[in-house]
C-alpha cells in the first residue's frame, strides 16, 4: 500500500474501463462545507480564498537567500535581547581551530523602534574546524509573540554580499496589515516589502490546508521562483505514468476526469484532476488533482505556484485508501479553492 500511494498520487493520465468504483458514496454524518463568509489567505506575491473552517499550515519561507523562522517563545524585548547576548556569549567561548572562537563579529540591525534596537545581526562558524563558510544570522523583534530569525550563509569571500542582503530583508519586513497598498510578499501575519524592481529571487515555501468538515481531505500551495527542472504538468504525469511498474497498473485504475490548459484569474496555467482506485474492490476510492502555473525563468516577480488536491489521507497503510466525501463535493472544494487563485491586488503588473 505505501507503494501504491506513493506513486498514484504523482501521476495519471490513463483511463480505466472498468468497473466503477462508487465515487458518490459518502461516510454518514459528513455535511457538506459551509462556503459562505469565506476567508482570503495571501501568501507570497498571491492570495487564495477558502471556506472560513480551513485551518492552514505554513512552512518556513525564504526569500533572497534568508530563510524566515518564527520563534514564539519571546514573548518580551527583554526576552528578546537575552537571546541575543546568550547566543553571543556562548559564539565566544567555542573555540575554533584558526580563529580563536565561533564568533566572527556582531552588529545592531538597520531597524529601530521607539529609539531602541529591534534587529541584531551575529556572523559566526558553525563548527570548530569549518574554515570557508559563515552563518549569518538576523533577529527582528517586532511585538511581542511576532519575533522572526532570518537564517544565512556566505562562503568567505561572499561574507560582505550577504550581510547587505540580510540588512535589507531585515529592513523590508513588517507586521502585516489587513490590505497592502505596496508590492512585496505575504508570509504568516508578516509582510516583505519588495517593489519588484531588483528582481529578488524566493525559493518561498508551501502552504497545507485541511477541513473539519471533510476529514482526510487536503489541499497544498507551492509558490517560489520558477527553476529550470521544472516541466510543465501535463507533460510531467505522462512521464511518470510511463515509469508505473506492470504490478501498479494492475493493482490500481485510473480514471482522467480532467486534463487541459486552464487559465485562473489571468494565470495560464494546466491542470489535471482524476480518480483512483484499487482493482477488485468496490470502495469510493479518492480524487487527485493538480494545477501548476510554470511562471517566468527570467522574471523572478512572476514565481512558480502549484496547487494540489486530495481527497483521502492514508491512515493505515495496510487498509483500502478512500475518500470519505462524495466526488461531488470534493471537486466543489478543490473548484471553489483553485478558481480564487489570483495574482494580489497590490502585485497587479499593471499597477
Amino acid at each position: 500500500m505505501k507503494l501504491f500511494k506513493s506513486i498514484v498520487l504523482c501521476l495519471c493520465t490513463t483511463i480505466s474501463f472498468s468497473a466503477c468504483s462508487n465515487v458518490e458514496k459518502q461516510k454518514e454524518g459528513i455535511n457538506v462545507i459551509d462556503f459562505k463568509n469565506p476567508k482570503k489567505v495571501c501568501f507570497g506575491r498571491i492570495e487564495m480564498t477558502v471556506p472560513k473552517e480551513t485551518k492552514v499550515e505554513y512552512s518556513n519561507f525564504n526569500y533572497n537567500g534568508s530563510d524566515l523562522e518564527v520563534d514564539e517563545s519571546v514573548k518580551t524585548y527583554e526576552a528578546y535581547q537575552k537571546l541575543i547576548n546568550d547566543k553571543i556569549k556562548f559564539l565566544k567561548h567555542e573555540p575554533h581551530e584558526t580563529e580563536g572562537t565561533l564568533l566572527k563579529s556582531e552588529m545592531n540591525g538597520p531597524v529601530q523602534q521607539q529609539g531602541r534596537s529591534i534587529s541584531h545581526i551575529i556572523i559566526f562558524r558553525d563548527g570548530k574546524y569549518v574554515t570557508s563558510l559563515y552563518e549569518i544570522y538576523g533577529y527582528l523583534y517586532l511585538r511581542p509573540g511576532k519575533f522572526l530569525i532570518l537564517k544565512s550563509g556566505a562562503s568567505n569571500d561572499l561574507l560582505d554580499e550577504a550581510i547587505a542582503e540580510i540588512q535589507h530583508n531585515l529592513k523590508s519586513i513588517k507586521i502585516r496589515s489587513e490590505k497592502e497598498e505596496q508590492a512585496g510578499l505575504c508570509w504568516k501575519e508578516f509582510f516583505i516589502a519588495d517593489d519588484m524592481s531588483k528582481n529578488i529571487p524566493f525559493t518561498g515555501g508551501y502552504l497545507h490546508f485541511t477541513f473539519p468538515s471533510y476529514p482526510g481531505v487536503r489541499a497544498d500551495i507551492e509558490h517560489r521562483v520558477r527553476l529550470e527542472s521544472d516541466v510543465p504538468l501535463i507533460e510531467l504525469m505522462k512521464q511518470r505514468q510511463q515509469e508505473l511498474p506492470a504490478m501498479v497498473k494492475v493493482q490500481i485504475k485510473l480514471e482522467n476526469l480532467r486534463e487541459h490548459k486552464k487559465i485562473v484569474n489571468g494565470l495560464a496555467g494546466e491542470e489535471v484532476l482524476n480518480h483512483i482506485s484499487e482493482r477488485a474492490y468496490f470502495e469510493r476510492g479518492f480524487e487527485d488533482g493538480s494545477w501548476q502555473y510554470l511562471g517566468s525563468l527570467e522574471n523572478d516577480n512572476d514565481p512558480y505556484i502549484q496547487f494540489s488536491f486530495e481527497s483521502a489521507e492514508m491512515v493505515n497503510p495496510d487498509e483500502s485508501f478512500y475518500s470519505i466525501v462524495s466526488q461531488k463535493n470534493a471537486i466543489q472544494l478543490n473548484d471553489f479553492i483553485l478558481n480564487s487563485i489570483q495574482t494580489s491586488p497590490n502585485n497587479k503588473k499593471e499597477k
